[in-house]
């Protein structure tokens, strides 16, 4: 086994390995080298298991261990993995990603003075920066998270990435919390560079710059980014090789006109205040996402956009015409999501090729006809029913939220603006019923039915009802776990056949968690139902149990009778030390 031999190797590193490693990473595994020697009398069996551990961990393909490390939040954590094995500690000396975040870095130094958190970032960033450079290699990616920005600030930043493009920089982070208006202005330098292929700004501001030519550039975020028009035209066509545009919360652009860029495969503008118009020529597009103001309509056309398989609207000045003009383009059309698109009142919707659709807070829509053989998922939230299928064959999984969509909407009783919703839930879910597995699950304030089959169904009369029809992946444990994970109802109802063994099922699950559970050990901050589940007993309907659920009870025992059996449980939750229960309990 790699490891157990030469032993004395495991304890010391090498003259060589330590020249590749700076004083800071060399304290961090002299530290780690300290703690071996302290657990060195354990016993065999343990020190074998460790050894073999390290062993796998070695053998993971070089790539993995770039993706690993990229995931990582600073060049101090990249740095402490080292420890690891020697083929680890030769990965990271070569690893191209430096990430510096400016309040993590400031807050591990204990700095309390401004100006001397500032002065310990700016020496951290140089002094790694040139460590880096003296091992003569190239930067695959640069990240900057600038939390306290100063005019101060500016030229250092400016001398960073300078020095990052001189080293062949290809990926640029750089995310700057602005305040008071002050914007950072991006060096003119990052518009001439030859190796860089993807640009994340946040918080910056582009000025106008004539030669720009980024030939190697596939990926543009801009993120609360101040542009003007001309520097956007230019971006777009110096720069062929774009395969995914975004602009989110930008200031300064008035119109977004991309054509030739044959590469193309997803743009997205997201509430930015300007626009008039977006037009989009780009055969190869696949994705369109675009999220508009209310107070400022936009013109959209997707012009020769044939291939389009994703489009996410969230267009107030949309209309019934503007949609069916633009929906009958996109006949490979596989995922439609619409959200207030309050002009919206009576849709269409025909295709062979949808497999999701999702219609939200559309808040005027009266009629949607859904034509969709192949539809695999489907939700919507709104104040009613407006939607009805001609063959929901292939449905596996629905979402139903309804609730109030205008803000004066104080009293909302379910039906009050369609007296047809009960009908035409129920005709699609006699369409659903001959689908095997299908379980449809009712939510109502902190209480829950589900039911297994979809032949009867109990609706309770209240006003934030939410429905959910699903097709479990493997079993009922997973149903449970997924409803559980987000909830945690005082009532848990069960409606299902006399001779089912999904209530037993169920509720042995949830009686044998376990005191201790272990099934989340390295998850401190997000423990799944088990942990917060503190009691759980069969509900007896005679009983009263005070007037937050004496309404639910009543309504259960006054449901007409059914076919079917339906069985209850009544569930407690834990609380925190504070006394507060789980985020989860709201339903």
């Amino acid at each position: 086994m790699k490891g157990v031999h030469h032993k004395s190797s495991r304890n010391k590193l090498s003259t060589r390995d330590r020249k590749k490693l700076s004083g800071e990473d060399l304290n961090t595994v002299d530290e780690t080298v300290g703690q071996r020697k302290k657990i060195s009398g354990e016993d065999l069996s343990e020190l074998d298991h460790r050894v073999e551990f390290r062993d796998i961990i070695s053998q993971l393909p070089e790539h993995i261990i770039h993706h690993i490390l990229s995931l990582l939040r600073d060049t101090k954590d990249a740095a402490r993995t080292s420890i690891l094995s020697r083929k680890w500690r030769q990965i990271w000396t070569s690893f191209s990603i430096l990430k510096f975040d400016q309040q993590k870095i400031q807050e591990q130094e204990g700095c309390l003075e401004m100006r001397n958190k500032t002065k310990t970032f700016k020496d951290f960033v140089a002094n790694s920066l040139n460590n880096h450079l003296k091992r003569k290699l190239s930067i695959q990616k640069l990240v900057l998270h600038i939390t306290s920005y100063d005019l101060e600030l500016a030229p250092h930043m400016d001398n960073w990435i300078n020095i990052a493009i001189e080293n062949n920089m290809k990926e640029l982070d750089l995310h700057v919390v602005v305040k008071k208006s002050r914007y950072y202005y991006l060096p003119q330098t990052v518009f001439a560079s030859n190796t860089i292929t993807g640009l994340r700004l946040h918080g910056c501001k582009l000025k106008f710059c004539s030669n720009i030519r980024l030939p190697q550039l596939q990926k543009l975020y801009l993120h609360k980014v101040h542009v003007n028009q001309q520097i956007v035209d230019n971006l777009i066509s110096s720069c062929p090789l774009i395969e995914d545009l975004r602009f989110i919360h930008c200031t300064g652009l008035q119109n977004l006109q991309v054509s030739s860029l044959f590469k193309l495969d997803r743009v997205e503008v997201h509430h930015c205040h300007g626009p008039k118009e977006i037009k989009v020529n780009a055969p190869n597009l696949q994705t369109f996402w675009y999220c508009g103001k209310k107070s400022l309509p936009c013109k959209i056309a997707l012009v020769a956009c044939v291939f389009l398989k994703r489009l996410t609207l969230e267009d107030a000045n949309m209309t019934d015409e503007m949609f069916e003009d633009q929906f009958a383009r996109f006949p490979f059309l596989e995922i439609l999501d619409l959200s207030k698109c309050n002009y919206l009142k009576n849709l269409t919707i025909s295709s062979t090729q949808l497999k999701k659709l999702v219609l939200r807070g559309c808040k005027n829509l009266m009629e949607a006809d859904i034509d969709a053989p192949n539809l695999f998922s489907f939700e919507y939230k709104g104040d009613k029913m407006p939607f009805s299928f001609s063959n929901p064959s292939s449905l596996k999984a629905a979402k139903f939220s309804f609730e109030p969509v205008h803000i004066d909407s104080h009293e909302f009783h379910l039906g009050d603006a369609d007296p047809l919703w009960f009908f035409r839930l129920r005709e699609l879910l006699e369409k659903l019923k001959h689908s095997s597995g299908l379980k449809l699950i009712v939510r109502s304030k902190k209480n829950v039915i589900i039911h297994e089959e979809l032949e009867e169904v109990l609706l309770p009369p209240q006003s934030d009802l939410k429905l959910e029809i699903i097709k479990p992946l493997t079993c009922f444990e997973d149903l449970l776990d997924n409803l559980l994970r987000t909830c945690h109802p005082e009532i848990l109802s069960i409606v299902s056949s006399s001779s089912s063994e999904f209530p037993k099922l169920i509720y042995e699950k949830m009686m044998h968690r376990g005191e201790n559970p272990n099934c989340c050990p390295y998850n401190t901050q997000n423990k799944c139902w088990r942990h917060s589940l503190k009691g759980i007993k069969i509900e007896n309907f005679e009983v009263a149990y005070g007037k937050s659920t004496s309404d639910w009870i009543a309504w259960l025992k006054s449901s007409p009778p059914l076919q079917y059996q339906t069985t209850s449980y009544r569930l407690s939750w834990k609380s925190d030390a504070r006394g507060r229960k789980p985020r989860a309990i709201l339903c």
